[in-house]
């Protein structure tokens, strides 16, 4: 909502003729208004608008596409430092800058500890499932992740954590992922948006340098382990219904009732399996 408010007040301070007949000169201006008002309650938040900005806003939101109004979220793991035969020293290296914007890789237990059975070489390729799943879920919510809408979705188009599948070919464990995107009763894609998909596993799995190949790989799993953890800790508690304002009856909340229930000692397994794979590349030379 503030996104579109923003808009309209920027169009409101561009130069417009002077209309001498008007009485606008005695209307408070809108950052005035909200100056006291929770920015976090968008039905205070829309009793603060005079009738005609409420209007301007209804016309703003249906002539607009999510594009327009939300800002495009880049990912995280673009970034790439390509290998040279000769460096330029005097080049400006921002690459660790770039890389702390990237999820804090979590200290999970040695692998040791956790297992003395040496793991199948379909590890890795189950990892690139799970990454492909990942990609495309936070991609899907425009990088704003919802924990519990994002791991039903990531269980639902995701079989390395939803029934322990395991892989044998890294095209395979990507295009399972495709499949479920397109069998999904909850989520909606096209052909565009599973290449780009397939893409950001491809970076996911490459790195942001030969040198550190498994950094985003870990720091993605790293990110799945908060937003599952997360989800656990949501689905306990009970939300109480709240009284709905003027813009809450006109612009009904988006909520998770649609979703099916989440079965929480999934969940806690997923967890264990993402830290099982998590202590697993840390034994990796690469």
């Amino acid at each position: 909502m503030m996104e579109i408010l923003n808009r309209m007040q920027n169009e409101d301070l561009e130069p417009e003729e002077e209309n001498l007949d008007s009485d606008d000169d005695n209307e408070i201006d809108l950052p005035t208004r909200l100056q006291n008002i929770n920015l976090d309650d968008a039905d205070s938040l829309w009793s603060a608008l005079t009738n005609d900005e409420r209007n301007e806003f209804q016309s703003l939101l249906n002539g607009s596409t999510v594009g327009d109004i939300v800002p495009h979220w880049e990912p995280w793991w673009t970034y790439r430092k390509e290998k040279k035969l000769v460096e330029d020293l005097q080049q400006p290296n921002n690459e660790e800058e770039i890389l702390n914007k990237c999820p804090i890789i979590k200290v999970v237990p040695k692998f040791s500890s956790l297992t003395n059975i040496k793991p199948a070489p379909s590890i890795r390729v189950n990892i690139i499932n799970v990454l492909s799943a990942y990609s495309f879920v936070v991609r899907y919510f425009n990088g704003e992740v919802e924990p519990v809408e994002a791991v039903t979705c990531i269980l639902n188009i995701c079989d390395s954590l939803n029934s322990n599948s395991n892989f044998d070919e890294p095209d395979l464990a990507v295009e399972a992922v495709s499949q479920k995107c397109l069998q999904s009763d909850l989520i909606e894609t096209d052909e565009e948006s599973l290449e780009i998909m397939r893409h950001d596993t491809f970076l996911l799995y490459q790195g942001p340098n030969e040198e550190n190949s498994l950094f985003y790989t870990k720091s993605a799993l790293s990110d799945l382990i908060d937003i599952f953890s997360n989800a656990k800790s949501k689905s306990k508690i009970k939300t109480e219904a709240r009284s709905k304002g003027d813009f809450s009856r006109k612009f009904p909340e988006h909520d998770n009732s649609h979703l099916p229930s989440l079965d929480l000692s999934k969940v806690k397994k997923c967890i264990k399996k993402l830290e099982f794979y998590l202590s697993f590349l840390n034994t990796c030379d690469k």
